[in-house]
């Protein structure tokens, strides 16, 4: 097991360049008087945060991964997680940058122009929550912070389901193999959301929160579900053929009956605001190969109940014979 983030969304390589250690990240206390008017966002789900509050117009610049919503699109593009564009940042004259913990060196360099930095973690569902009050409360909005905490709160509770399935969840890996296959452990938003729906995630004994695992491991840890997480829409010859690559391990429970799916869209990876769509999305998928498992419980069923049929009618058949004459 091997730790490898080349293959993950931005909003996740920031976890893995921390380290991918269990302890949590906090903001720092900022008072709420501080400037807040133009604000630059270095992260996806910073950005969504923001606009979700209602404090859109107060953006004046965005990092290259964020898509949403669609008015954060048309906002200057300030780099990304390993190449933030310090002189692009400065030149909007913000006064405010939105940062995540693994950009803490960014923020010191901010510091130097006059822009101060608020930096939030994102590893938890704790963690994203607090966050929005964390800067609702900076901007003079703390009303907005807690309607969105309590939105947020809303659309996850538990649903547990009636059994509790062992899943696999991949969050990056190259089309067409296994090689590179990097999953949710512990201690990651991606747990949590398995865990309240019943499920159990099949490395949570895993050392670190994103993992590189190889075909040994997952055979090894057996999972009845792969759910394969993907940072935007799949075309479904795309998710098709994802969905084939698990072939080459049929003996792993998920391929043998059939329970990989494909869960693709731009809210699926980033641990914001949009969450409970995602917590949504895995109960669905997790509904869907549960039916599978009915199904074929009602087939052998029926497949026995034929058969009991069968010899009942061949004992009949011969007492017949026993009276004929």
């Amino acid at each position: 097991m091997r730790l490898r983030g080349a293959l993950l969304p931005a909003v996740l390589l920031a976890g893995l360049a921390l380290g991918c250690r269990q302890g949590e990240e906090r903001a720092a206390p900022v008072a709420p008087s501080a400037t807040c008017a133009r604000v630059v966002s270095l992260s996806p789900n910073l950005t969504e945060t923001f606009f979700a509050l209602g404090l859109g117009d107060r953006m004046v610049g965005v990092d290259d991964y964020s898509h949403w919503p669609p008015e954060a699109e048309t906002l200057p593009r300030l780099g990304g997680l390993f190449n933030p564009n310090l002189e692009a940042i400065v030149a909007l004259r913000p006064d405010l940058a939105l940062l995540v913990p693994s950009e803490r060196d960014l923020g010191a360099k901010l510091q130097r122009f006059g822009i101060d930095s608020l930096i939030l973690s994102n590893e938890t569902v704790a963690d994203i929550e607090r966050s929005f009050q964390t800067v609702a409360d900076r901007c003079g909005v703390p009303a907005a912070g807690e309607r969105l905490a309590r939105e947020f709160r809303d659309g996850l509770k538990p649903l547990p389901l009636p059994d509790r399935p062992k899943v696999l969840i991949s969050v990056g890996r190259p089309a067409g193999r296994l090689a590179e296959l990097v999953i949710a452990g512990p201690g990651t938003f991606l747990d949590e959301l398995l865990g309240r729906l019943g499920a159990v995630n099949a490395f949570a004994d895993a050392p670190v929160r994103y993992p590189e695992v190889g075909m040994e491991e997952i055979l090894a840890r057996a999972p009845d579900v792969v759910l394969e997480l993907r940072a935007d829409p799949q075309p479904p010859e795309v998710e098709r053929g994802l969905i084939a690559d698990w072939n080459a391990l049929p003996r792993v429970p998920a391929v043998r009956d059939g329970r990989v799916r494909v869960i693709g869209g731009l809210h699926v990876l980033i641990p914001g605001p949009r969450l409970p769509l995602l917590y949504r999305d895995l109960r669905q998928a997790l509904e869907r190969t549960r039916s599978l498992v009915d199904k074929d419980l009602d087939d052998t069923k029926d497949s026995k109940d034929r058969a009991a049929q069968s010899l009942v009618t061949l004992a009949s058949l011969g007492s017949l014979g026993d009276l004929a004459p």
